[in-house]
């Protein structure tokens, strides 16, 4: 008795049928489509690391287009006198909430440059963490200033006039069209 062990023959055998070559290679070529857009989605962004500390110089400058607008002491009926600052859903681009938290402070902070409130800034970092309600930024900066009250923020002044070690702690709260820092206080 003579056995087929042709390659065929064993397929049969074992209940499976052939594939039309035009069936695989359809199949291949949607594999590789998905593997590529996968790896197309996962370049189109870079990580995003919070600023660490170092002894460069402050960065922050008034912007020349901005019209600072300064700090009043009663707000108005609109304002929320909760809010640190707020940024649009549009103005920032990035996949981590530190990148928001971090263009929030700056654009505030380049508000009390801009209104001689503070000379120079400097963010040494930003820490995004739970919260109870829901995250938390803190916020660790330095500040030039003749004026005490930043002094407030548990910083340490130095000869020169930079207060140094400031942190703060804000809630990240974000709504259909900006993301925002509430709730200021002293970070524990």
């Amino acid at each position: 008795m003579k056995k087929s062990t042709s390659p065929l023959s064993l397929r049969e055998r074992a209940g499976l049928r052939a594939e039309p070559v035009e069936a695989v290679r359809v199949n291949l070529c949607l594999t590789y489509l998905f593997i590529l857009a996968i790896l197309l989605s996962s370049c189109s962004s870079q990580p995003q690391t919070a600023p660490t500390p170092t002894s460069i110089p402050p960065t922050a400058t008034p912007l020349p287009a901005e019209t600072p607008v300064p700090p009043t002491d009663t707000p108005s009926p609109t304002q929320d006198p909760t809010l640190f600052g707020a940024i649009g859903i549009n103005e920032v681009q990035g996949m981590v909430l530190e990148t928001f938290a971090s263009a929030i402070f700056t654009k505030t902070m380049d508000n009390y440059v801009a209104s001689a409130d503070i000379q120079e800034y400097q963010i040494t970092s930003v820490t995004i963490f739970p919260g109870n309600a829901g995250f938390l930024a803190e916020i660790i900066y330095n500040v030039k200033t003749d004026n005490p009250t930043w002094l407030a923020d548990g910083g340490t002044q130095t000869p020169d006039g930079w207060v140094n070690g400031n942190c703060s702690r804000f809630d990240f709260v974000t709504t259909e069209t900006e993301y925002q820092l509430k709730n200021k206080r002293l970070c524990n």
